[in-house]
């Protein structure tokens, strides 16, 4: 296949609402920004890995442990109206190079510390040997299987799928996927013509459901250290 050229973006805002300051919070000895934008600076496969941001602070963090913040993010794309894939785009405008444009982002989140390099180099490998255009992360749902689940509307329930499908054994239930935030590879002429991370020909790098953890809650963070620390769940 054709070159790819690949950009690794890391979007921090400042404004965490749920818990503030959460993305410059201490998680095992750093900031929670530096896991996945370390995991990102470690990837072979990224040619570049900058932080998206519209704070001075996080900026500051970000350059500390190597990636290029080379723009403030403008504040009409750190809202919580801000689509993720403006965001992207942005990022792209301002650092393309016209010699050797950039043909995909990597994009990983600093609520999601739990991404390693492997799990990007794995998810490149997608787009290099299987013609993927996008590629995203997320965990087998095993025992929680939606065949086995059902809908509930005043005290009545109804199959939320085929009313025959959970007379099935279980090994023959058609695998269900839950997307989770690791990592993302993106081609940027899908993001461009469509508006949308998502292309037609669509990969899934697997994780343990163990790593699947997104930090929203206080709880999330001491999930999150147990993790890190390889504590036993």
């Amino acid at each position: 296949m054709a070159d790819i050229n690949i950009l690794g973006v890391l979007p921090v805002r400042g404004g965490s609402k749920g818990i503030p300051g959460k993305n410059i919070r201490d998680l095992c000895g750093q900031p929670l920004l530096a896991w996945a934008g370390r995991a990102l600076l470690e990837s072979s496969g990224i040619d570049r890995s900058i932080c998206s941001t519209d704070d001075d602070k996080i900026a500051d963090i970000a350059r500390s442990i190597g990636l290029d913040v080379p723009y403030k993010r403008p504040s009409e794309l750190s809202n919580d109206t801000a689509k993720m894939h403006d965001v992207l785009l942005h990022a792209v405008d301002m650092v393309d190079d016209d010699n050797r444009p950039y043909t995909h982002i990597a994009l990983v989140q600093a609520t999601t510390p739990t991404v390693t390099k492997n799990d990007i180099e794995k998810a490149i490998s997608y787009i290099q040997n299987n013609g993927a255009d996008t590629v995203i992360s997320g965990f087998k749902v095993g025992m929680h299987h939606p065949a086995l689940m059902y809908t509930l509307t005043n005290n009545k329930v109804e199959w939320l799928l085929d009313s025959n499908l959970h007379e099935q054994q279980r090994q023959k239930f058609p695998e269900i996927f839950v997307r989770t935030g690791l990592i993302y590879i993106i081609s940027i002429d899908i993001l461009r013509e469509r508006k949308s991370i998502y292309g037609d020909q669509i990969f899934s790098l697997v994780i343990d459901e163990s790593r699947a953890v997104t930090i929203d809650e206080e709880n999330d963070f001491l999930l999150a250290e147990r993790i890190m620390k390889g504590v036993n769940l």
